[in-house]
């Protein structure tokens, strides 16, 4: 696995050593997450490959479904304990799409995650994917049962425009 690199930005230095509290295991999470989706999507190409036609066949196959039940299920298992109460409550879904890169492969070979703090009660990791090519992603963390858990999370178009929420992380 690559490094991943913090970058402070509007962090006073009383918060800073929270940083490598808060980041590494949200890094490790979406690591794990990128994982779960290449496991997946290797699948869903392989079934893809196995329906009449081929690959590029119209036709659904018939387990499509099932692999699609199977991939939330396991989604929800890795991520949702890393989740607060408010983000679960308000989630309309997860995991809408599997492809080629997964999101957040990015975090495979070196990473930059920008990290400001700017009280005790709430911290804020964007990670910056692509180098300004594709969608950066914003967490909120708060801290919930002595542990700090996603919020919140927010997608940005190629580094630029404005942040909209994702309700189906």
């Amino acid at each position: 696995m690559g490094s991943v690199q913090i970058v402070f930005q509007d962090t006073p230095e009383r918060f800073r050593p929270l940083a490598e509290e808060i980041v590494p295991p949200l890094v490790e999470l979406l690591r794990g997450l990128c994982a779960l989706e290449e496991k997946f999507y290797a699948r869903d190409r392989k079934q893809k490959a196995a329906r009449p036609g081929g690959i590029y066949s119209t036709q659904a196959h018939p387990n499509s479904q099932s692999l699609w039940e199977h991939y939330r299920e396991a989604y929800r298992a890795l991520l949702d304990p890393h989740c607060t109460e408010k983000l679960l409550s308000r989630r309309r879904d997860c995991c809408q799409s599997m492809g080629d890169p997964a999101d957040f492969a990015c975090l495979k070979g070196e990473a930059k995650v920008l990290f400001t703090m700017k009280s005790g009660g709430k911290a804020v990791a964007v990670v910056r994917a692509y180098d300004g090519f594709g969608s950066d992603c914003r967490f909120e963390l708060k801290p919930e049962g002595g542990r700090w858990k996603i919020d919140k999370v927010s997608h940005n178009t190629c580094g630029g425009g404005p942040w909209r929420t994702d309700f189906y992380f």
